[in-house]
Protein backbone atom coordinates (compact mmCIF):
# COMPACT_ATOMS: atom_id res chain seq x y z
CA UNK A 1 0.00 0.00 0.00
CA UNK A 2 1.46 3.36 -0.95
CA UNK A 3 1.25 6.53 1.14
CA UNK A 4 -1.63 8.02 -0.88
CA UNK A 5 -3.74 4.90 -0.36
CA UNK A 6 -2.99 4.95 3.36
CA UNK A 7 -4.02 8.59 3.67
CA UNK A 8 -7.27 7.81 1.83
CA UNK A 9 -7.91 4.91 4.18
CA UNK A 10 -7.50 6.86 7.44
CA UNK A 11 -8.93 10.29 6.59
CA UNK A 12 -12.34 11.83 6.08
CA UNK A 13 -12.65 12.57 2.36
CA UNK A 14 -14.37 15.93 2.84
CA UNK A 15 -12.25 17.54 5.56
CA UNK A 16 -8.92 15.75 5.47
CA UNK A 17 -9.18 15.10 9.21
CA UNK A 18 -8.76 11.58 10.53
CA UNK A 19 -11.81 9.32 10.18
CA UNK A 20 -13.57 7.75 13.14
CA UNK A 21 -12.20 4.23 12.68
CA UNK A 22 -8.58 5.36 12.71
CA UNK A 23 -9.21 7.83 15.51
CA UNK A 24 -10.66 5.10 17.73
CA UNK A 25 -7.65 2.90 17.00
CA UNK A 26 -5.30 5.68 18.07
CA UNK A 27 -7.44 6.39 21.15
CA UNK A 28 -6.91 2.76 22.19
CA UNK A 29 -3.14 3.16 21.74
CA UNK A 30 -3.08 6.33 23.86
CA UNK A 31 -5.20 4.60 26.51
CA UNK A 32 -2.64 1.81 26.79
CA UNK A 33 0.29 4.26 26.92
CA UNK A 34 -1.44 6.30 29.57
CA UNK A 35 -1.77 3.36 31.92
CA UNK A 36 1.63 1.91 31.21
CA UNK A 37 3.62 5.12 31.50
CA UNK A 38 1.18 7.25 33.56
CA UNK A 39 0.98 9.81 30.76
CA UNK A 40 -1.90 12.20 30.73
CA UNK A 41 -4.01 13.05 27.74
CA UNK A 42 -7.39 14.57 27.01
CA UNK A 43 -10.22 13.70 24.69
CA UNK A 44 -12.32 16.56 23.34
CA UNK A 45 -15.66 16.02 21.55
CA UNK A 46 -17.23 18.93 19.68
CA UNK A 47 -20.76 19.04 18.29
CA UNK A 48 -21.69 21.77 15.83
CA UNK A 49 -25.21 23.03 16.31
CA UNK A 50 -27.03 24.98 13.62
CA UNK A 51 -26.02 23.10 10.47
CA UNK A 52 -29.62 22.20 9.65
CA UNK A 53 -30.58 25.89 9.62
CA UNK A 54 -27.59 26.72 7.43
CA UNK A 55 -28.55 23.94 5.04
CA UNK A 56 -32.10 25.28 4.86
CA UNK A 57 -30.88 28.80 4.15
CA UNK A 58 -27.89 28.09 1.88
CA UNK A 59 -28.29 24.49 0.78
CA UNK A 60 -26.07 21.49 1.33
CA UNK A 61 -23.07 23.27 -0.19
CA UNK A 62 -23.40 26.09 2.36
CA UNK A 63 -23.51 23.66 5.27
CA UNK A 64 -20.54 21.72 3.83
CA UNK A 65 -18.54 24.95 3.52
CA UNK A 66 -19.24 25.70 7.18
CA UNK A 67 -18.06 22.20 8.17
CA UNK A 68 -14.86 22.74 6.18
CA UNK A 69 -14.26 26.08 7.91
CA UNK A 70 -14.67 24.48 11.33
CA UNK A 71 -12.48 21.50 10.39
CA UNK A 72 -9.80 23.94 9.27
CA UNK A 73 -9.87 25.74 12.59
CA UNK A 74 -9.70 22.47 14.53
CA UNK A 75 -6.71 21.39 12.45
CA UNK A 76 -4.98 24.76 12.78
CA UNK A 77 -5.32 24.65 16.57
CA UNK A 78 -3.85 21.15 16.78
CA UNK A 79 -0.22 20.52 17.61
CA UNK A 80 1.82 18.02 15.63
CA UNK A 81 1.22 15.36 18.29
CA UNK A 82 -2.53 15.95 18.53
CA UNK A 83 -5.07 13.96 16.58
CA UNK A 84 -8.04 15.76 15.03
CA UNK A 85 -10.89 13.72 13.56
CA UNK A 86 -14.33 14.02 12.08
CA UNK A 87 -16.69 11.55 13.72
CA UNK A 88 -19.88 12.46 11.89
CA UNK A 89 -21.40 15.23 9.82
CA UNK A 90 -21.38 17.66 12.72
CA UNK A 91 -19.08 16.04 15.29
CA UNK A 92 -15.35 16.47 15.67
CA UNK A 93 -12.87 15.00 18.13
CA UNK A 94 -9.41 15.89 19.31
CA UNK A 95 -7.01 13.67 21.21
CA UNK A 96 -4.42 15.73 23.06
CA UNK A 97 -1.48 13.64 24.34
CA UNK A 98 0.38 15.15 27.29
CA UNK A 99 -2.45 17.59 27.97
CA UNK A 100 -4.58 17.55 31.09
CA UNK A 101 -8.10 18.92 31.46
CA UNK A 102 -6.92 22.50 32.15
CA UNK A 103 -4.75 22.58 29.02
CA UNK A 104 -7.55 21.07 26.95
CA UNK A 105 -9.97 23.70 28.22
CA UNK A 106 -7.59 26.51 27.22
CA UNK A 107 -7.22 25.03 23.75
CA UNK A 108 -10.95 24.47 23.36
CA UNK A 109 -11.77 28.04 24.34
CA UNK A 110 -9.27 29.30 21.75
CA UNK A 111 -10.78 27.09 19.03
CA UNK A 112 -14.32 28.11 19.96
CA UNK A 113 -13.47 31.81 19.86
CA UNK A 114 -11.81 31.48 16.47
CA UNK A 115 -14.63 29.39 15.00
CA UNK A 116 -17.32 31.74 16.26
CA UNK A 117 -15.43 34.78 14.92
CA UNK A 118 -14.41 33.35 11.54
CA UNK A 119 -17.32 31.16 10.50
CA UNK A 120 -19.79 33.39 8.72
CA UNK A 121 -22.80 31.29 9.58
CA UNK A 122 -24.60 31.26 12.90
CA UNK A 123 -23.39 28.10 14.60
CA UNK A 124 -22.85 27.16 18.18
CA UNK A 125 -20.57 24.54 19.67
CA UNK A 126 -21.11 22.07 22.47
CA UNK A 127 -17.91 20.57 23.88
CA UNK A 128 -17.20 17.67 26.23
CA UNK A 129 -13.77 16.95 27.68
CA UNK A 130 -12.46 13.90 29.49
CA UNK A 131 -8.89 13.74 30.79
CA UNK A 132 -6.81 10.70 31.74
CA UNK A 133 -5.55 8.95 33.69
CA UNK A 134 -8.65 8.42 35.83
CA UNK A 135 -9.37 6.02 38.64
CA UNK A 136 -11.23 2.87 37.69
CA UNK A 137 -11.17 3.65 33.98
CA UNK A 138 -11.44 0.23 32.35
CA UNK A 139 -11.35 0.87 28.60
CA UNK A 140 -10.97 3.48 25.87
CA UNK A 141 -14.68 3.05 25.17
CA UNK A 142 -15.46 4.05 28.76
CA UNK A 143 -13.14 7.05 28.41
CA UNK A 144 -14.94 8.05 25.19
CA UNK A 145 -18.32 7.60 26.91
CA UNK A 146 -17.24 9.97 29.69
CA UNK A 147 -16.35 12.65 27.13
CA UNK A 148 -19.70 12.02 25.47
CA UNK A 149 -21.52 12.44 28.81
CA UNK A 150 -19.74 15.76 29.29
CA UNK A 151 -20.77 16.76 25.75
CA UNK A 152 -24.42 15.99 26.47
CA UNK A 153 -24.25 18.03 29.67
CA UNK A 154 -22.73 20.94 27.73
CA UNK A 155 -25.50 20.75 25.12
CA UNK A 156 -28.17 20.76 27.84
CA UNK A 157 -26.70 23.96 29.32
CA UNK A 158 -27.26 25.98 26.14
CA UNK A 159 -25.16 27.32 23.31
CA UNK A 160 -21.36 27.41 23.27
CA UNK A 161 -20.83 25.50 26.49
CA UNK A 162 -17.88 23.37 27.57
CA UNK A 163 -18.10 20.68 30.25
CA UNK A 164 -15.29 18.56 31.64
CA UNK A 165 -16.27 15.12 32.87
CA UNK A 166 -15.95 14.67 36.60
CA UNK A 167 -16.53 11.50 38.57
CA UNK A 168 -19.98 11.45 40.20
CA UNK A 169 -19.96 12.23 43.91
CA UNK A 170 -20.43 9.21 46.15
Amino acid sequence: MDERQLVTLITDSETGLLNEAYFRLRLEEEFKKSWRFQWGYSLVLVDVDGLAAIEQARGRAGADATVLDIAGEVLTASRDVDLAARLGRQRFAMLLPGTGADGALIMVRRVMQTVLEKVEDQVSLSVGISAAPQDKLASPDEFFARAEQALHMARSQGQNQVVTWNAPAR
